[in-house]
């Protein structure tokens, strides 16, 4: 079964929680210091965490992906 979900929290605020689903395995999996653009600004990835479900049918595996606003000076 192919597919993955993201879940994108920024600045460690559980309310900001964005969940992006990829069904074709097209979007790389973040790596920790990494820079993504998203919303329309610069984040460094803080950390990925891995969850799989071990539910019977398998679901998604959901990487969660911690996000820290970039200062530009």
């Amino acid at each position: 079964m192919a597919g993955r979900q993201f879940v994108y929290r920024y600045d460690g605020d559980a309310g900001s929680d964005e969940v992006e689903v990829d069904l074709q395995d097209e979007i790389p999996i973040p790596e920790r210091n990494q820079v993504l653009q998203r919303k329309g600004k610069s984040w460094k990835v803080a950390l990925v965490q891995t969850e799989r479900s071990v539910s019977h049918p398998p679901a998604l595996p959901v990487y969660r992906v911690f996000l820290t606003k970039i200062e530009h000076t």
